[in-house]
This record gives structure tokens, sequence and C-alpha cells, in this order.
């Protein structure tokens, strides 16, 4: 039997039936590499990608080299063109296809344990700059040595796109691994399907000791002079490890449609990097980072919609903006999000900077950190949390409502284990945030209440815009979980 036809008669049984069917939408075309992203969805309504590709600019790729090939399309990188690629695309690999790993990198200067113990707290904080932090940009042999074996790394697993491409997975078991795929300022209308993207691992990650550092004199010691190594500013906590890259980055790239993908950290998950320095920087937080965002849309970037993606088991999972210093922004990083998986995800789902975002239907399951109880001092608090945290991250929050964001939710669906509305939303900088229909744990979420806790800075729920590009209205939040779980990812076209 005809596959469209019987997938036909089984949405006509349903209707006959009474039942309300919800299905995925994409423009209605006989052809899944043509297919473009339907009228109206989102943002990044109008996106075609490579459909209008002649036969000629079909590829299929199976390795990096291919890859790099075909988005040049025969000397014209922005013709229309069709990338299907098969099997594991490694992008950490030379042009033979053999995998390059740290040592390959690493530059003959590069030590790693010597450079944990050049910039640890203890003898690089002793001394504060005019601002009062540690000196957040590190120098010295080591530092340079770091520098140019990321640059290394960079220049062969980072790969850019080009415009008018769509770059789509064959079968349920196509990937792209340890590499960071870009989409640049001046590209445009791209489609990405159907592919799981896994482990874009950096191998040098930098230490900021600046990055969260403040004066907390709860912490035993610490004060901003200098006395002795039990007294002045390398007792107090802060510091951040800070990775390169991403999956996928959309740096200033126009007309984004990404559909039906999968992103993990596959083997290498950050759980098995756990902070390297000893109390007070021993955070959860300052595990070593050596994955970045799984979907970043900072530097200018706009027309963005993400459909049915499972994000998996990733601490900093989407990023709409990179700072709060960027105000040429304003006006760009309109992302709509629907019918994604936030699965075991920690933060950033999104993290809003400026941007207009749409987010409906989509589906966030995690674990909040249970409070610490019965610790005798902060390093015992320390110890107990890392003790307590499992291999998933911990559930720090969903939306983040940062400088002039304006984050329209809709029937969504939080299942936070351990936690609640507090847990789904954080205020980092914004104003404005509106939520209508969606649900925490079970129960409708009365965001208004828990972000006016505070009189002093009220959460405007009016954020100066309503959506209007629906491919189909938003379906009731209760049936949003099952939906997304069986229509999320890749391998589900």
């Amino acid at each position: 039997m005809n596959t469209g036809l019987r997938g036909i008669s089984c949405v006509a049984a349903a209707l006959l039936a009474g039942f309300v069917v919800y299905v995925p939408a994409v423009a209605a075309q006989p052809d899944l590499l043509r297919q473009t992203i339907a009228d109206n969805d989102g943002w990044a309504a109008g996106t075609d990608g490579g459909s209008g590709a002649v036969e000629a600019n079909i590829y299929t790729v199976t390795n990096r080299a291919e890859l790099v090939q075909a988005l040049q399309a025969g000397g014209n990188p922005t013709v229309a063109k069709i990338i299907r690629v098969k099997g594991v695309v490694n992008l950490s690999t030379d042009d033979s296809g053999k995998e390059l790993t740290e040592k390959d990198y690493a530059d003959p200067a590069y030590d790693v344990e010597a450079y944990r113990k050049a910039y640890a707290p203890s003898v690089w904080n002793v001394k504060l700059t005019d601002k009062k932090r540690p000196e957040r940009e590190l120098t010295g042999p080591l530092e340079e040595a770091r520098k140019r074996s990321a640059a290394r790394q960079k220049e062969r697993v980072v790969i850019r796109l080009t415009s008018n491409t769509t770059l789509i997975g064959i079968g349920g078991d196509a990937k792209i691994v340890k590499g960071n795929l870009v989409i640049g300022a001046g590209t445009e209308n791209v489609i990405i399907r159907n592919i799981t993207f896994e482990d874009s691992f950096d191998y040098f990650p930098a230490w900021d000791p600046g990055d969260s550092w403040k004066v907390d004199t709860s912490y035993p010691g610490c004060q901003e002079n200098f006395v002795d190594a039990t007294t002045g500013p390398q007792q107090c906590p802060g510091g951040r490890w800070n990775s390169e890259y991403d999956n996928i980055s959309i740096s200033g790239g126009k007309r984004v449609w990404i559909d039906h993908c999968t992103f993990t950290d596959g083997d290498r998950p950050d759980h098995l990097f756990p902070p390297v320095y000893p109390f007070p920087h021993n955070m959860l937080e300052q595990k070593v980072q050596h994955h970045d965002g799984q979907v970043d849309i900072t530097n200018g970037a706009d027309l963005v919609t993400l459909t049915y993606n499972h994000f998996q088991g990733h601490d900093k999972t989407s990023l709409v903006g990179g700072s709060d210093s960027r105000t040429d922004d304003a006006g760009k990083l309109n992302v709509t999000y629907r019918a994604n998986w936030f699965d075991n995800a920690g933060q950033r789902m999104p993290r809003v900077r400026f941007g207009k975002v749409h987010s409906y239907n989509n589906y966030f399951s995690g674990e909040a950190a249970l409070p610490i109880k019965g610790a005798a001092d902060l390093r015992e608090k320390h110890a107990m949390a890392l003790k307590a945290k499992g291999e998933a991250p911990v559930f720090r929050s969903g939306f983040g409502i940062g400088k002039e964001s304006a984050i329209y939710s809709e029937n969504n669906v939080f299942e936070i284990r351990n936690g609640g509305v507090g847990d789904a939303v954080a205020v980092q900088g914004g104003t404005r945030f509106f939520d209508q229909g969606s649900l925490v744990n079970g129960a409708p979420a009365d965001f208004t209440a828990v972000l006016n806790k505070d009189p002093k800075k009220p959460i405007a729920s009016d954020v100066g815009w309503k959506p209007t590009l629906y491919a189909k209205p938003p379906m009731p939040a209760g049936d949003v979980p099952a939906y997304v779980k069986a229509n999320a990812g890749a391998g589900k076209l």
C-alpha cells in the first residue's frame, strides 16, 4: 500500500472516530528532500533551503571531506543544493578520514596539568584588577599554547554552511559528530533536518577566573586584600570553564529552519569532567566544560524556527543573543520554538536577549536540585552538592528573561522533579514575559505570581508583540508530552 495513502487513510479514520489529530506541519510536497517549511510556521516562514536544486546539485555525503566539497556546489556556494547525510560524518578528521584527537591538535608547549596549576585561584587570584575582580584575560606561555592548540582544532572542526542549502539525514541513523556547524553573517535560507548532532567537544576549554566571581564574606577568608594563603581574594567563590563549540551556531545567519534533529553529548557528557580546583572553587557550575551550546542564535541572527527537535542531557542548551552589550541586536533574533523536547536539559531553553521569541507546545523534563540540608558549613555544603549530583544536568531554568527580551510562551509543559514554577523561568536582566496555557507539574503555571514576588522589579506581561505566524493553532498543553515524545528527534520524519 502506498505509504502516503495509508497515512491519509489513518487520519481520515481518526477524524471519523472523533479524535483530534495533530500532524507535523511541513509544506505539502511529495519529495522529502525538497520539503520546505510550512506556511506561517514561525519566524522562518518562507525558508525553502535548497528545494529548488537541480539534480546535479543533490549530493550524498559520508565524511567531512565530502560535506565540505558539497557545500561549495561545484564552485558556486550560493546555488540551491541538497546535501544528504548518510551514516556518521565525523568533523574531527583529516583529509584521509583519520580521526584527530587532543594529541593531534595540542601545541608542543601545552600541558593541561601545568595550565591548571598556573591559573589556579590560589595562584592567579591573589591580586585584583582596578575593577575589583581577578584578571579575566589570562597571560603567559601556557595560555598562549592553549590558544594555539584551540586554533588548530577550530580550523578543523568548524564547518561553515552556505546559503540556499538543505542538509538532511537519510534514514534514521544519520549523524554529524565532534564538530560545529556555523551559519554565519551573510548566509541565508538554510534547512537542517533529520540528523543527530553529537559531542561537539572542545579539547582546550579556557579558565575564566573572573566569571561569576564575587566577594562573599560568608566564605572563610574571602576579602579583597591578600593577606596569606588563607585570607584574600583567592578564597572568594567564582571562576568558570568556558568552551568554544556549539553543535549548531547561527551566528548572524538568517532564515533558518531546524527540524527533527537530535542533540546529545554522546559518550562524553559533562558529568565525566567535575571541578578540578578545591573549595571554594568546586561548585557544580565549575565543572570542566567541554561542550557549549546545542543550538545558539547570536550576533544579529534572525528569522529562525526550531521544530520537533530533541535536546538531550545537556546544560547550556540554546542561547538567543550572546551579550547585553550588543544593542544592535535589537529588532533581530526573532525565533520560534515549537514542539521541541528539552529532555534533562539544564538551562537556556532558551535564554534570550533582545529577541522576540515565540515558544509553544514544547515539552521540558528534568530534575531540579534538592535543597542541601544538614551541612555544618559551606565546605560541607559544596561537598554534599557534588555528591548528590546525578549524571544528568541539574534543571536550573527553562526560559531566561534577558535584556530587552520579549518571550511569548503558550501551552508549554514542564515536568520538573523536585522543582516548580520558579525553576521554569529565571529573570536575567529582562523586564517582560508572557505566558498562557502552560502547565508545570500538571498544574496551571502562574508565572506572574512567581516573577513579581519582588515589587521593586516587576515583570510586565505586555511583551510588545503578539505572534501571528502559526502553522496550526497550539494544541492543549495536556496533549503536549505524548505528542512531542512521539514526534521529536531524528529518525521520526
